[in-house]
């Protein structure tokens, strides 16, 4: 028996990850950001989807900065950086950016806390990459309660389906959107259909 609602009594926050590559700000919206150590250097890991575009910015670069959403973050922040790709998006470009001493961006509306990090060490974890990393910065930007997943779909709103932390759709369920990860949740996919996110055709659809 493995009853998946089980993993419904962990919470976790909702952090966004920020990077850059070759000059271009990468970054996601992620709900796997965790301490691992308190000694200093302390540690930490966040999960990412190999498909993102942010993950390969980290792999890369082997640097990040954490911005955990305050828990009256605006939506749309939520939104752009949990469902839009950076392959056809520059997320930032609507915020107010800044960078931390490595050059990786973050935004601070509707952020509490921000914390830049070097990754030490990787683990492949099939769809994911775990990467492990020392802290180098942080601040408290906006004191308070910070947003966590069960906050967010208590609002009625389902976390992203790259999200490490997943609990609302099989994986090989549905159909996904190659361009920029937009799984649609039916068991057929009409041709007629497009991507409500990049506005794709079904052709750049492939089943999971």
């Amino acid at each position: 028996m493995l009853d998946r609602k089980a993993f419904d009594s962990i919470s976790y926050s909702i952090a966004i990850i920020g990077s850059c590559l070759d000059g271009a700000f990468r970054g996601c919206a992620v709900n796997s950001l965790q301490q691992l150590t308190s000694s200093m250097p302390a540690k930490f890991a966040v999960t990412l989807n190999k498909y993102n575009v942010t993950e390969a910015a980290v792999e890369q670069t082997g640097a990040f900065c954490a911005t955990v959403a305050a828990a009256d973050c605006p939506e749309a922040i939520i939104k752009l950086f949990g469902y839009k790709s950076g392959r056809v998006t520059d997320k930032f470009a609507e915020y107010d950016t800044k960078t931390d001493e490595a050059g990786c961006p973050y935004i601070t509306e509707g952020m509490a806390v921000r914390m830049s990090f070097r990754v030490t060490q990787q683990v492949d974890l099939g769809s994911h990459v775990m990467f492990i990393a020392e802290v180098t910065e942080a601040e408290v930007l906006l004191p308070g309660a910070v947003l966590t997943v069960e906050m967010f779909k208590n609002a009625g709103k389902v976390i992203p389906a790259n999200a490490p932390v997943y609990r609302t759709l099989d994986e090989h369920y549905g159909y996904r959107c190659t361009i920029c990860g937009y799984v649609h949740k039916s068991d057929t996919l009409p041709d007629d259909f497009r991507c409500p996110v990049c506005k794709q055709p079904a052709s750049k659809f492939e089943k999971l």
